[in-house]
């Protein structure tokens, strides 16, 4: 506490003598002469005191902008600077030092303040690419795990025993692989590497469904017109036994249509897959190749012709005999009718002449 100075108590006793006692004016001579004036060792020992006030308080400030805390921090440089503002300072020896301290500090106050905001918008990105990663590591393992499942539908469809559940099967697994790529779609702008992943996928879909595509024309194809002319043979069997001669061409027109049929259907698969002239199909038992099936339902057909065409003839024949036997027929029927109608005429003649 600094003593006020004479001239200072002389002005306050003259303000207010009018109002006070000359006891108030004693006591306050009194206490100014007690004071008095302090040495300049008292001045020293008083300013090393508040530098070693404003050295803690200085302290505490660095380690709060060590901790980017710079909200901490000003407080105690605003009461270290009112500190270090009084003139016994100077006569400290660390006085100037911790002032250009406390000037540093204040001046790493806004840069900790922007290293802050810079290191929790670093912190916010981290962990948003963190999140991106894990989303997309996620979603490359559902891609992947999807995409194999197509590979394995497209492996059943050249089984020899491949069908129509195994078309289905392919179609399901390409369907859901693009849905899970659908699922997806906004990371492929985000990740880079992801995005380029997603396009390849696409290219192994669109392979995917031209093979599907080929194994569902095969299976079709050895589902209907092969495996239709595979039965024609328990037909044929049936055409020899057949006593019926209608009956009997019927079937073997049957049988001969199978075999057209199945060379047509196969020459046309043949054009539209080359690549087949030379691939076995997946038929069940012996493994056949589409050019040989294509000459091979082309000659069943051309000897069963000669079968329809035989049968046709004799049809033929059959029927002008039995139009000659309906013809005489109905010769016999006239013949027949006009001799009953001549007795009838005879007996009513011979009646006529009884009434006579």
């Amino acid at each position: 506490m600094l003593c006020p100075t004479p001239s200072r108590a002389t002005d306050m006793t003259s303000a207010r003598t009018t109002s006070r006692t000359w006891v108030l004016v004693l006591l306050l001579a009194v206490a100014t002469s007690a004071c008095g004036p302090r040495t300049k060792q008292q001045r020293q020992a008083y300013g090393e005191k508040r530098t070693d006030e404003a050295t803690l308080l200085l302290n505490e400030a660095t380690n709060h902008l060590r901790e980017l805390n710079a909200d901490r921090a000003e407080p105690v440089l605003a009461k270290a600077k009112e500190v270090l503002a009084h003139p016994d300072v100077d006569l400290s020896p660390e006085g100037e030092m911790l002032r250009s301290e406390l000037a540093e500090l204040q001046a790493r106050v806004p840069r900790v303040r922007e290293e802050k905001v810079r290191r929790e918008k670093q912190a916010v990105a981290e962990r948003e690419r963190k999140e991106l990663e894990s989303r997309v590591e996620k979603q490359r393992d559902a891609v992947v795990e999807a995409m194999f499942a197509v590979n394995e539908a497209l492996d059943a469809l050249e089984a020899k025993d491949a069908g129509s559940a195994q078309v289905t099967a392919a179609s399901d697994a390409i369907q859901r692989t693009r849905e899970r790529l659908k699922a997806g779609k906004e990371l492929e702008a985000k990740d880079e590497d992801y995005g380029a992943s997603a396009r390849s996928t696409e290219r192994k879909l669109e392979q995917a469904e031209a093979r599907l595509k080929q194994g569902r024309r095969v299976i079709d194809f050895v589902s209907g017109p092969l495996g239709g002319s595979q039965e024609a043979p328990e037909l044929e069997k049936k055409a020899r036994k057949e006593k019926d001669l209608a009956a009997r061409l019927s079937l073997y027109t049957e049988v001969r249509d199978r075999h057209r049929l199945c060379a047509s259907e196969a020459e046309k698969l043949l054009s539209e897959m080359p690549e087949l002239a030379r691939s076995p199909l997946p038929v069940k038992g012996r493994p056949m190749v589409l050019k040989a099936v294509v000459m091979g339902c082309k000659k069943k057909a051309g000897l069963t012709q000669r079968a329809v065409v035989k049968l046709e003839k004799a049809r033929v024949k059959w029927e002008k005999a039995q139009a000659k036997r309906e013809k005489a027929r109905e010769k016999m029927e006239k013949l027949k009718a006009a001799r009953e109608k001549a007795r009838e005429a005879a007996k009513q003649k011979a009646l006529a002449r009884k009434r006579k």
